[in-house]
């Protein structure tokens, strides 16, 4: 068991095939590994049973559940999860748990070494993949990995879009009011902001399972994340990435 208290958010939309065994699955690691947790998950507008997936997972284990009426993004909803939670340490992954949740031990090791973000990257030695990627979602990965470097000038940090990445509590709840985009990009601009103010991050290997089906729209969505890009470079230009009061 560690001495650790962590708030674990799951974003939401259109899980509700998995969303209830998931969750059960992340609560018994939980509850056998870690001494105090809390688990957050947001519903963004999920047009199936997700909301009443999740009400029913709610009456078996402790859960708190947010939910907006419309989609609004995984950037927003992650950073509602984030800015709701009250441990010292938070996380976000991915519903599908396509990076499972047992990884995140190693993720707190390197916490306790003094980095204020540890992320999951597929970019650095030690990834295990154990499921089919579909040759698309390789060739945008690449092309926005290199268009994220050039545009953000961001060399260093290999991967910023894994779905799983825990934070310092008082570090993230400085980051993410400053955050700006809200679809699939925010990752990036996380990490571009945790950079600017010089916050620590740490890139691990992960085991990538069981990816099944994808949010993903092939040809709009890589267009959004490219003028999302283009939005973080001109926020930095202009000077917008603030310390928001109170936050």
């Amino acid at each position: 068991m560690l001495n650790k208290k962590i708030s674990v958010i799951i974003p939401c939309f259109n899980e509700g095939r998995t969303i209830g065994q998931n969750i059960r699955q992340i609560n018994q690691y939980l509850k056998e590994t870690i001494a105090v947790y809390e688990i957050i998950a947001v519903n963004d507008g999920s047009r199936d049973n997700t909301l009443e997936e999740l009400q029913r997972t709610q009456k078996e284990l402790p859960l708190k559940i947010i939910s907006h009426p419309q989609n609004e993004g995984k950037g927003k909803v992650v950073r509602d999860g984030i800015l709701s939670s009250r441990h010292e340490i938070v996380m976000f992954l991915d519903a599908d748990l396509a990076i499972p949740i047992e990884e995140l031990e190693k993720f707190l090791v390197a916490i306790d070494q003094g980095y204020d973000l540890v992320v999951a990257s597929r970019f650095v030695p030690g990834l295990k993949v154990l499921c089919r990627v579909l040759w698309y979602r390789k060739i945008m990965e690449r092309v926005f990995r290199l268009l994220r470097m050039i545009i953000l000038n961001n060399w260093k940090v290999q991967d910023t879009q894994c779905g799983f990445k825990v934070f310092r509590a008082s570090v993230a709840r400085k980051i993410f009011p400053m955050a700006t985009v809200k679809r699939f990009a925010f990752d990036a601009e996380i990490i571009f902001i945790a950079k600017k103010f010089g916050y620590s991050i740490k890139e691990l290997p992960v085991i990538l399972q069981n990816p099944e089906r994808s949010h993903i729209r092939l040809f709009r969505d890589p267009l959004n994340m490219f003028f999302s890009l283009l939005e973080i470079r001109w926020n930095d230009l202009t000077r917008k990435y603030k310390w928001k009061q109170n936050a």
